[in-house]
């Protein structure tokens, strides 16, 4: 039995020791830092400040003995609400076009749409300040399950674009919530599943971008108080020549029964090869009794190259935060500093 025991302890010491004979390992990061306000209808929600964010990613990649290849890696980020690591991966390419995807947070997502932007998203605008988050787009955007530690296949649809699915078996576990050894069974939260295609259908300049998530309800489903929650996204874009222009709508439904439906168009104009222009419009709608008014949110932004440094303003007005006419107006204004190394 003691012979057994070494000899299967120096089978486990060998594999964790073994490595690819081809590999590469790469370094880089980002580091963003925000000078953004917030006038509010009430006034004790109007606030201003700075904020940053800073990531470094380490990624891995190489040849398996078996004729496959792997891509592994994490990142380690910093900014002004969470520090930890975060994206976590490693993807195995089992042949030409097809990708078997464990981690969290780095299989592609369904939380953004393909409405061309040229700095930060409206929901990123819109959640800044103090008295509360934005609205309804800032939920609108997708349940995100990939940020959950979970498995996801990709394939590639011979260069029209990709299809994949992602399943999480707790849709509350993140990347840095559980170790390999104690894992966080105290979390009740039930599964999530999702399904996406993004690709341009073989023609140049387009983007398609459709699919579906659903996070099962905790408990027994009752209607009205207990739902399971799925969230939908439709967008197309295209990009001629400095102009791109595109569209997308977002249906989110809540455990309660209550839906929220977002519609956003938007446009860009690259100037030149430095200097870029945007506009775009976000409605969400509220199925709820007590949503008096559909949210809107108005943006322009402009950004500028300036080579080792990129710079954008932006500048956005929510009318009717929340469904609710009694919100007033907020505006939202932020310069943005940025770096990549």
């Amino acid at each position: 039995m003691k012979s057994k025991l070494l000899l299967s302890s120096a089978l486990i010491s060998g594999l964790a020791l073994a490595g690819s004979a081809v590999a590469e390992t790469k370094i880089s990061g980002n580091l963003d830092i925000s000078l953004g306000s917030r006038s509010a209808n009430t006034a004790q929600d109007s606030s201003s400040g700075f904020g940053s964010e800073t990531q470094i990613n380490v990624a891995n990649s190489g040849d398996l003995n078996n004729g496959m290849s792997y891509a592994a890696g994490f990142s380690i980020e910093s900014d002004t609400t969470a520090d930890g690591f975060e994206g976590t991966y490693l993807n195995i390419n089992l042949a030409e076009g097809s990708m078997l995807h464990f981690g969290s947070d780095k299989f592609p997502a369904l939380d953004g749409t393909v409405t061309p932007k040229v700095s930060v998203a409206a929901d990123t605008m819109v959640g800044n300040g103090a008295g509360g988050t934005g609205g309804l787009y800032v939920d609108g955007s997708a349940l995100d399950i990939v940020e959950h530690q979970g498995v996801g296949f990709l394939q590639d649809l011979a260069g029209m674009g990709k299809v994949g699915v992602y399943y999480t078996p707790n849709a509350d576990i993140d990347g840095n919530d559980a170790g390999n050894d104690t894992v966080n069974f105290t979390e009740t939260t039930n599964s999530g599943i999702g399904y996406q295609f993004k690709g341009n259908l073989g023609v140049e300049g387009l983007t398609v971008l459709l699919g579906e998530e659903k996070v099962d309800a905790e408990g027994a489903v009752v209607a009205g108080t207990n739902e399971d929650r799925k969230a939908r996204n439709l967008g197309i874009s295209y990009n001629f020549g400095q102009f791109a222009i595109g569209a997308s709508q977002v249906k989110n439904d809540q455990t309660d029964g209550t839906e929220h439906k977002s519609k956003e168009v938007g446009v860009t104009f690259a100037v030149n090869d430095n200097l870029s222009l945007g506009v775009s419009y976000h409605e969400t709608e509220d199925s709820a009794t007590a949503s008096t008014a559909d949210e809107e949110i108005t943006m322009v932004q402009a950004g500028y190259n300036l080579g080792g440094v990129y710079v954008s303003v932006n500048h956005a007005q929510m009318e009717n935060r929340a469904g609710l006419a009694a919100n007033g107006d907020d505006d939202f204004t932020s310069l943005r500093l940025g770096t990549k190394f």
